[in-house]
């Protein structure tokens, strides 16, 4: 019989309330045809070894972190291990600026797959300019990242904070994650790229199998080098006690150009325009860049000026197109 109390991590302790039939074994079934390194197991004995289920009173009975991984309704036991997540239109954590509010319910993988797939459809996704006309794609954020700090924020976190969820907060051009409860014991935001500590065992073992983790312990390493090899800053990271926050910042560039609204095309000949500063450029030299017809290039500078993004200077043989703060003066006569 397992005591209550006297087991190390509170994911191996049993949930009162929920019996073995509150765990969907057809989905443990599933989980076993992929899981790493399991061969012919069936579901119970798996979550027998696994620690997803124990033995109380001579009944079956979940673990945390077996509800919450293969749980039928999770949150009906445990309701703050649901995720809330939160879209503004600016910069702050403004009710006057929110945007959007989602309340994710559902297993720990349905909550990663769900919050991953909402940030990356509400980023933003365009390009950047190398040399000709040649356009990369350029994500706001990388993938990797939001998905690797999701499941930092839900693997993490402190299942003894009964008054809290895991947040995530959607930025114009920054997303952070606030999970309960603060860092483990000995980490520290200084040594926490070297520091090894699973507070829940139960639970990392279980996204380990599915291939949610990578390698235990990388995560963050993970991030940080994705985000060092896009130029971006190193992620701002916070333990309060209470919880730990960590906010990334995506690429500038892709906010500007929607908030500008700009299509790809039109994005394409504002950015060699400001490139341009204060030269300017000609339709010609636009054209022969973006290797594009003269005739479809004054279309789309014809909607910036329109639009009141760029100007047009000088007689027909001599126009050039700018910036509207980088024209540069008149010349005198």
């Amino acid at each position: 019989m397992t005591n209550w109390i006297e087991v190390e991590h509170i994911d191996a302790l049993p949930v009162r309330g929920p019996t073995l039939a509150d765990l969907d074994l057809e989905r443990v079934a599933r989980h076993l045809q992929v899981a790493r390194g399991v061969q012919n197991q069936d579901p119970l004995s798996y979550l027998r070894e696994k620690q997803g289920v124990t033995t109380v009173a001579e009944q079956v009975i979940p673990t945390l972190g077996g509800l919450l991984c293969f749980g039928r309704e999770p949150q009906r036991w445990l309701p703050y291990t649901g995720l809330a997540l939160t879209r503004y239109a600016g910069t702050e954590a403004n009710s006057q600026q929110v945007a959007d509010i989602r309340d994710l319910r559902g297993t720990l993988f349905d909550l990663i797959d769900q919050a991953e797939a909402y940030l990356w459809t509400q980023s933003n996704h365009g390009f950047r300019l190398e040399s000709g006309p040649r356009r990369i794609s350029l994500d706001q954020y990388p993938r990797i990242a939001l998905r690797e700090l999701t499941v930092n924020a839900v693997a993490h976190r402190d299942y003894r904070v009964t008054g809290s969820r895991v947040k995530i907060e959607l930025f114009r051009n920054e997303v952070e994650w606030s999970s309960p409860g603060g860092l483990p014991p000995h980490v520290t935001v200084e040594n926490i790229l070297k520091a090894q500590y699973t507070r829940n065992p139960v639970i990392v073992a279980f996204l380990f199998d599915a291939g949610y983790i990578e390698q235990r312990g990388m995560g963050l390493d993970t991030v940080v080098q994705l985000l060092q090899s896009e130029h971006l800053p190193f992620p701002h990271m916070e333990d309060t006690r209470a919880n730990f926050l960590i906010r990334i910042e995506g690429h500038s560039v892709l906010d500007k150009y929607a908030q500008l609204g700009l299509t790809p095309a039109l994005a394409q000949i504002y950015t060699l325009v400001e490139r341009a500063g204060g030269s300017g450029l000609s339709a010609r030299e636009l054209a022969a860049r973006l290797d594009t017809p003269v005739r479809t290039v004054n279309n789309r500078l014809r909607e910036l000026i329109e639009r009141q993004l760029i100007v047009r200077t000088g007689a027909t043989t001599t126009t050039r197109y700018y910036i509207l703060d980088t024209t540069p003066p008149a010349q005198d006569a």
